[in-house]
């Protein structure tokens, strides 16, 4: 048996037809892997430039921590409640500024390694003028205290004077206190 050349070409274009076909086949069958896997390699290299930016960054973030931890107020790691400490504190400042606080109950302590923070809800009586002026002086404290949520609301009709609550967390560290010999 003999093959004609036209045959032979015949033969061939069809063999390579189905080779494109096939080859077509499986490359569009992964073309979407890849684009997924083209997406996900950059999505990794820009978080490895941003760790490796964090990572730059550190000591930076630790010379500001070990300011800011300056500023803390320190309590012994012996005591019970650091609650009333806290909370006279503050009556103290809203005394100078003539805020009257009725009444004040703390939250429960959160600790967080080194750093403790403790909520006290404040409710308060005063005036515009009072009030602002505690808020600022608690802001001059740095990182002491931070008014979580602040709630104003008229005392009475035309008295001038407002009510409200508010949440204040208080930020400090304890250590054990040396023994003195």
């Amino acid at each position: 048996m003999k093959i004609s050349k036209r045959e032979m070409n015949l033969g061939i274009i069809t063999l390579a037809a189905v080779l494109i076909g096939f080859t077509w086949y499986v490359v569009d069958g992964k073309a979407d892997s890849w684009k997924s896997k083209a997406v996900e390699i950059q999505k990794t290299r820009q978080q490895i430039r941003y760790f490796e930016s964090a990572i730059r960054n550190q000591q930076n973030w630790m010379d500001e921590l070990n300011a800011l931890q300056q500023d803390l107020r320190i309590f012994d790691t012996e005591l019970r409640s650091v609650a009333p400490e806290l909370m006279k504190t503050i009556k103290s400042i809203s005394s100078t500024h003539n805020l009257e606080i009725t009444r004040n109950s703390p939250r429960n302590e959160t600790p967080t390694g080194d750093l403790f923070e403790l909520g006290i809800n404040c409710t308060w009586e005063g005036e515009l003028k009072s009030l602002v002026g505690f808020l600022t002086d608690l802001q001059q404290q740095k990182v002491r205290y931070d008014v979580r949520s602040l709630n104003v609301k008229p005392s009475g009709n035309n008295t001038g004077k407002l009510t409200g609550n508010m949440l204040i967390l208080c930020a400090y560290t304890k250590q054990p206190v040396a023994e003195e010999e």
